[in-house]
């Protein structure tokens, strides 16, 4: 019986690598994502230390300038916070993107190697019908000695 040989080899080789590829830009779109959520977290943070100076020189003597620089820094880190909110929901529907992408990819591959396991399969069954038949074979061919003598 001739040795196994999956004919579309070279599709699951291509299957292989595209998932590959798609996982590893996954991967990209996640480290994204977490790098941008560190970003809202530090911004939010930077807000409320900012707030709380302002409102605790507040409390002192009243000094215009000093109040007037305080909201324009206040309202600056509210603008930095609000811009790392919309760069953190592009990356995570960029990660989402990158996801279904992926998945899709890898699900591509699956079907190839569903296909070459049934292949296998039969393969297998087609040389254990053979085998049998060859031992039959000789088992009546030793039967057809052993009568004859």
């Amino acid at each position: 019986m001739k040795r196994f040989r999956f004919r579309l080899e070279a599709v699951r080789t291509l299957r292989e690598v595209a998932e590959r590829g798609q996982r590893e830009a996954f991967g990209a779109a996640q480290q994204r994502y977490a790098t941008a959520e560190a970003a809202v977290q530090a911004a939010a943070q930077a807000r409320r230390e900012l707030f709380d100076h302002v409102a605790g020189t507040r409390s002192g003597v009243f000094r215009p300038s000093e109040q007037t620089a305080g909201l324009e820094a206040l309202r600056q880190a509210a603008h930095r916070e609000a811009a790392a909110e919309k760069d953190r929901q592009e990356a995570a529907t960029a990660r989402d993107r990158a996801r279904e992408t992926w998945l899709e990819a890898r699900r591509a591959l699956q079907i190839i190697e569903r296909l070459e396991e049934k292949a296998r399969a039969e393969h297998r069954e087609a040389a254990d019908k053979a085998e049998q038949s060859l031992l039959d074979e000789l088992a009546s061919i030793g039967a057809a000695r052993a009568s004859a003598k």
